[in-house]
């Protein structure tokens, strides 16, 4: 299965600034993920998967914890869910979601962010 078309996608709009040639970047990054599998987790996963447990973790905090979870996992199993909740509460990250931030979270789907940027702990 190849590489997601919206990963592609995003790809070349990171590298945009650097390519001369867009399209033709794209048709190389097609070649090169046709035989090849990839799965991508990001922050918004992990501020879903922290809203879920009724906490919002700054960008910074999600970004931790993508890197730390990248460097724990063990190949054969991958990296679950259950996993980032885990992580989330084990390490007590983040702050509890007001009462209007989970409902909307539960009523739209609508994450909760935290800007404040805090210290690592």
């Amino acid at each position: 299965m190849p590489m997601d078309q919206i990963i592609i996608k995003a790809m070349i709009k990171a590298l945009k600034p650097a390519l001369k040639d867009a399209k033709q970047a794209e048709q190389i990054l097609e070649r090169f993920w046709h035989d090849k599998m990839a799965l991508v987790w990001d922050v918004e996963d992990v501020h879903t998967a922290a809203n879920e447990r009724e906490i919002a973790l700054t960008d910074q905090e999600a970004v931790k914890v993508l890197q730390e979870l990248h460097h724990r996992h063990n190949k054969q199993y991958g990296i679950k869910w259950e996993h980032l909740t885990a992580y989330i509460e084990e390490y007590a990250m983040g702050r509890k979601l007001t009462k209007a931030e989970l409902n909307r979270f539960v009523q739209e789907n609508t994450l909760s962010i935290d800007p404040k940027v805090r210290k690592r702990r």
